[in-house]
């Protein structure tokens, strides 16, 4: 997505998703987000997305993201962070690690 129109895209999804709260509206706000996705690429750049988000507070829309994108969600989190790293690789990470203490108590 062009940076020009990525804040737009942003504040019209907050706006379609949090401020009406209606059936209607939230049918839109997922056609709307789903457009942006798959026709505009609004996920092509996803720190610039992230720092978008951070700027406007819309971090709710992150779920919204994760129902589209769960990868680029995870993504936008991580540069949210700035970890570096996603929940799910810190769990398993830790899991490799204790299995590793494990196995060196026996040798």
């Amino acid at each position: 997505m062009k940076p020009e129109i990525l804040s737009t895209a942003i504040e019209t999804l907050t706006g379609l998703f949090f401020r009406n709260n209606n059936e209607g509206t939230d049918f839109l706000a997922k056609r709307t987000l789903d457009h942006y996705i798959n026709d505009l690429d609004l996920l092509g750049d996803v720190s610039a997305v992230a720092v978008e988000i951070d700027k406007q507070r819309a971090w709710a829309l992150i779920p919204k993201v994760r129902f589209f994108d769960n990868r680029k969600a995870d993504e936008i989190e991580v540069a949210l962070c700035g970890l570096g790293y996603t929940d799910a690789e810190i769990i398993a990470s830790d899991i490799v690690f204790e299995e590793w203490k494990k196995s060196q108590k026996h040798c």
